[in-house]
């Protein structure tokens, strides 16, 4: 957006400021009624800098560092996995009045949406106009609660002050110590500190910019009722209303803290602003409410106008649900910076321990999924979960049941801190292999928690993917099958198998989002072997799904998406995404305590084109589950075949086969209307042929199908009878 004045900052902050006093004076004169969101950073930068006038060289400083590490990124490797970044979250409730003693299901509301907002998870990114949806940044930031406190102890993240009067607070930071009916900062280098209180001036809530020192007082204060949202599993709030009562104020006001400016560049309509965000159209001004899209205005009158939806401008809650890449960038910049990156290595979010000595593998990098050579580079997380600095560490590791290999780590690493270890290359013969890590004597001493030591990781070698047809019903007890990778960033709950339901045989996926209370916003995937589609013209993949919402009216969903790769996982491409109406097969459900468990009659199968990608010879599909702590999620009978072999001919209705699961004996029926030649062949889900006949000039007739020798498993019945062909799919089952 704009076109970017670094040297002109000290004029930028000073406009800003002033036009923000303008407003602020009005708001307490009673002259004009703010029309909208108020926000009262600028307000709180003006406060800041009478405090401090070495506040805005510091700003200046940062601001440096914050270009910086966008112009570095730039030049990275846009295929780079990005990491997660977990920040530690004390909320502080300052109240007076029952009403803004706020519950701790508002609280956990409020989480909820900005684990959702700042990964790109929220189901209103379906709104996106479409000019932007390859813009939307996803931050790859999540919150949780605190488990520990600064000096060790267990807590729930939240506490709460009583204060004698009804203090209305303001912009001047009060409410952020405890000597001014406040409640002091935790260390804003290990929590994010969020103070919810009653604030005056119509004010909706303030945040505090980076500096390259971080300040006591740094974080964002919300007023009680714009805190949390009635549109999330935690229930309806009855302080919470109107145009405010989906949570957005906090993703705006925390937007600050990541070095985020208001979209319009706080410029009051002279178009020379900048948010520092190129990716940003040029912005007149502020929107208030909710307005039509496209919407344009006297900085950007052509289409597709202003990004008047973006969380950075003045809209209602309902009507911002996107961030940039640019400001994605702007953000990781300052969670990558001294002394702000220290929230990365964090021991908030986890309980306290008492092991001094405690190395362990929190992940194993690579090898994982499918890799498109016979030799890789083996590379896995280190993490330090004692308490005291770890300098030295042994680390073993092997493929399958081959020789231990042995490599001496040293380096520094602080309680909770992790480092990316990378081992020397090996090899491995083609097929799926177990890749096993483990750690040990940090220090040179004895591992005091055996339990975290030890990772193992699935992957496959592949010069050329599996032939089709592919098949995966989930009929085996190993899940994910044999070949397939699961991604589980949180480590908690993910796709299973279950039996409880399935649309054939006796078994199918579930992502258990009904359980799923701590998920929200959490992406869990599955990702299949590698597929050869390069040998037929018209390739699909199928695949059975069930689901529904237990929210009434629907306002929030899980969702479904399907990608696909074409280079063993280096990037991804989306073709399919659905939530609410759109996925659901059933009904929403009016009870909260019975999760969905579908009919057969609730599975509806979906159909995706694979032509643009039917040069791949190692295509692979990533079926990815984004939580939102709603109902169960099912898929089965998941298939890449070539689209002419879907088409149901009249052959099919002429066939019969049982029974079907069956131990290995099945019987075919074929009973042709005319005399034809008659084909039958059975291949399994790698495209062998395991047996085959042939008979000319016949109606058919029952046939004896004896696979009692192959193993258990998914295998395909092809019949040709003359220039027709039915396909059916049988299972063994013993």
């Amino acid at each position: 957006m704009k076109k970017f004045l670094f040297l002109g900052m000290s004029l930028f902050f000073g406009l800003s400021v002033a036009i923000a006093q303008q407003v602020k004076n009005k708001q307490l004169n009673n002259t004009t009624p703010p029309p909208g969101r108020t926000c009262g950073v600028m307000d709180h930068e003006s406060y800041l800098q009478q405090q401090d006038p070495a506040r805005e060289a510091e700003r200046q400083a940062f601001e440096q560092l914050t270009q910086n590490y966008a112009t570095a990124q730039k030049n990275a490797n846009p295929n780079s996995p990005q990491v997660v970044i977990t920040i530690p979250v004390v909320v502080h409730v300052i109240w007076n009045t029952a009403a803004e003693n706020i519950s701790d299901n508002q609280v956990f509301s409020q989480i909820q949406v900005l684990n959702l907002d700042y990964s790109l998870t929220n189901t209103d990114a379906g709104s996106i106009p479409a000019p932007w949806t390859s813009i939307a940044g996803n931050f790859g930031i999540q919150f949780c609660l605190a488990q520990q406190t600064p000096t060790g102890a267990a807590t729930t993240g939240i506490e709460r002050r009583n204060i004698s009067s009804n203090v209305s607070f303001s912009t001047n930071d009060a409410a952020k110590h405890f000597s001014s009916n406040g409640l002091d900062a935790w260390d804003p280098t290990r929590y994010l500190n969020l103070w919810v209180c009653n604030l005056g001036s119509g004010l909706l809530g303030y945040a505090e910019f980076p500096t390259t020192s971080v300040s006591q007082t740094y974080g964002v204060v919300i007023l009680y009722n714009s805190f949390g949202s009635n549109y999330t599993s935690y229930g309806t709030f009855a302080d919470i209303s109107g145009a405010y009562d989906h949570g957005r104020t906090l993703t705006h006001e925390l937007g600050h803290c990541f070095n985020l400016f208001h979209i319009w560049g706080d410029d009051n309509g002279a178009c020379s602003g900048s948010d520092q965000c190129a990716d940003t159209p040029n912005q007149a001004n502020m929107n208030y409410g909710c307005p039509t899209y496209p919407h344009t205005d006297a900085c950007t009158a052509s289409n597709p106008g202003v990004m008047f939806m973006n969380y950075m401008d003045y809209t209602d809650d309902a009507c911002m649900y996107m961030f940039t890449n640019n400001q994605k960038t702007r953000a990781l910049a300052v969670l990558n910076s001294t002394p702000y990156n220290a929230l990365q290595t964090s021991n908030g979010c986890q309980s306290p321990s008492s092991n001094t000595l405690d190395a362990g593998i929190s992940a194993i990098n690579s090898p994982t999924g499918t890799i498109c050579a016979s030799s890789f580079i083996p590379s896995v997380t280190l993490k330090n979960f004692g308490t005291t600095t770890m300098t030295t560490c042994t680390i073993k590791y092997r493929v399958d049941a081959l020789t231990l290999q042995t490599y001496s780590w040293s380096g520094s690493l602080a309680t909770n801190a992790t480092t990316t270890v990378t081992l020397p290359s090996m090899t491995a013969t083609a097929g799926t292999h177990t890749f096993t890590c483990y750690s040990l004597s940090p220090n040179g001493n004895a591992d005091q928690n055996a339990a975290n030591d030890q990772t193992t990781s699935t992957f496959t070698i592949s010069s050329t993917g599996v032939s089709i047809p592919f098949f995966e019903g989930f009929e085996g007890a190993t899940f994910v099958p044999t070949g397939w990778t699961l991604n589980n960033p949180d480590a908690g709950v993910t796709w299973d198998r279950t039996t409880t339901c399935f649309k054939t045989g006796v078994a199918c996926a579930r992502m258990d989002n009904f359980n799923y209370s701590a998920g929200n916003g959490q992406r869990d995937e599955m990702i299949t072997k590698a597929v050869n589609i390069s040998t037929v013209s018209s390739p699909v993949l199928t695949f059975q799904v069930a689901y529904t919402y237990w929210t009434v009216p629907y306002l929030y969903s899980d969702t479904l998406q399907v990608l696909v790769s074409t280079n063993c996982g280096a990037t991804w491409t989306s073709v399919y995404q659905k939530y609410g109406a759109t996925l659901a097969t059933a009904p929403p459900l009016s009870s909260t305590t019975v999760a969905f468990i579908p009919t057969a009659a609730q599975w509806r199968l979906e159909t995706v084109s694979l032509i643009p990608y039917q040069t791949a010879t190692n295509l692979m599909v990533k079926f990815r589950s984004g939580s939102s702590y709603e109902d169960d999620l099912y898929l089965d009978d998941i298939n890449i075949m070539n689209a002419t072999d879907i088409a149901e001919s009249n052959l099919a209705s002429l066939i019969n086969l049982f029974p079907n699961p069956s131990t290995g004996i099945f019987n075919l029926s074929i009973a042709l209307e005319v005399e034809k030649n008659l084909t039958v062949k059975i291949t399994n889900t790698l495209g062998q042929t395991v047996q085959q006949f042939a008979e000319g000039n016949t109606i058919g007739g029952t046939y004896n199908l004896d696979l009692s020798a192959q193993p258990n498993g998914v295998y395909f019945v092809q019949v040709i009878a003359g220039e027709e062909k039915a396909v059916q799919r049988i299972i063994i089952n013993r």
